[in-house]
């Protein structure tokens, strides 16, 4: 298959178009939006659904996030609740995804994973609102990676992982945010973020008065436990690279891992650390990379970091953890999955 690769900086309208016409032919098309780049189909054709899936040997019973253009489409939809209409109002359009009680025949099984409640967001980008104005439908979207990969924040790391597998890639530049979007549940008496991004439960507690973060974010699901949004599955967004997390006392937690990682692979192996702007003096005789001050900053360069150490062939990345508060929350729930909860403590 010959993918077509539109760069709507200049190619804006023939892209559009285009992309519009295969969402409406049920084929599938790579778009950006402000989080990360969503593999996106007619989320009303099962069949073009299905797709989605196959292209990225995702599992059945990890549900989609269908994407608006509008706010008053979460009605026609779902059953929206005071609470979601609260916290649409609040973040909408923006990086936050309501997890609602879905109206019957109206999006397929296969996107919710048989499951009666449906994954809704509207997307800030406006590539991703235009493509779904001008399509007439409405997206299911999950990140244009082959399942379990790094999510793509460049239409460069969609490419890697479907170029001449999808029509079409539309090319919106580097995305925002860099993580995923907030999924929060709405369907109760409070919400319950089951995965944390750039709408932080101290937003989400200012709108709503109280907020319940899921036991799942920082840890795996229990046994026989189904996912209720993307995200959940126990290891996921890992590169080649094993990745491991130094926490505790970062310093000696770092040493620690890269002892064990040397061990393991020889002291000839190619070790990457990917630490804060205040850590770098500790690491001059190691190989390391800074990743910015903040975790805001660290969200936004996660996952083109970690593709970058499997272009560059490293055999394992040390990620320093960050508190778990704020956009840190986000940052250590997409770390823990990558390294598959695999954690070196500073004092072990």
């Amino acid at each position: 298959m010959q993918t077509c690769i539109y760069d709507l900086k200049t190619q804006y309208e023939k892209g559009m178009d285009e992309a519009a016409r295969a969402i409406q032919e049920g084929e599938l098309v790579a778009m950006p939006t402000e989080t990360v780049y969503g593999l996106a189909a007619d989320a009303q054709n099962a069949c073009a659904v299905e797709q989605i899936f196959l292209a990225k040997g995702r599992p059945q019973d990890n549900p989609l996030i269908v994407h608006i253009d509008r706010i008053e489409e979460l009605d026609k939809i779902a059953f929206a609740n005071k609470l979601a209409e609260k916290l649409a109002k609040a973040f909408w359009p923006g990086p936050l995804t309501l997890v609602v009680k879905k109206r019957p025949g109206m999006i397929p099984d296969v996107v919710t994973c048989g499951m009666d409640t449906v994954a809704v967001r509207l997307p800030k980008s406006a590539y991703a609102r235009e493509l779904i104005a001008r399509s007439g439908r409405y997206i299911a979207a999950p990140s244009a990676n082959i399942s379990g990969r790094p999510s793509p924040t460049r239409a460069s790391h969609v490419m890697e992982d479907f170029l001449g597998k999808i029509p079409i890639i539309l090319d919106g530049g580097e995305c925002e945010v860099g993580l995923e979007s907030t999924v929060v549940a709405v369907y109760g008496d409070k919400p319950v973020i089951l995965r944390p991004g750039g709408i932080t439960e101290d937003m989400i507690k200012e709108v709503a008065g109280e907020v319940e973060i899921s036991p799942a974010v920082l840890g795996g699901l229990k046994e026989g436990q189904r996912a209720a949004s993307p995200g959940m599955k126990y290891k996921h967004y890992s590169p080649k690279a094993e990745i491991v997390i130094a926490d505790g006392s970062t310093r000696r937690a770092i040493a620690n891992a890269t002892g064990i990682l040397y061990d393991k692979y020889s002291k000839n192996s190619k070790v990457l650390i990917l630490c804060s702007a205040d850590m770098a003096e500790f690491y001059d005789s190691m190989n390391y990379k800074v990743v910015g001050k903040t975790p805001e900053d660290f969200a936004h360069v996660l996952f083109d970091e970690l593709r970058r150490a499997d272009e560059e062939k490293y055999d394992a990345v040390i990620l320093e953890a960050v508190k778990p508060v704020g956009m840190g929350l986000a940052v250590m729930n997409r770390a823990l999955r990558s390294a598959g909860f695999k954690v070196v403590k500073g004092d072990e």
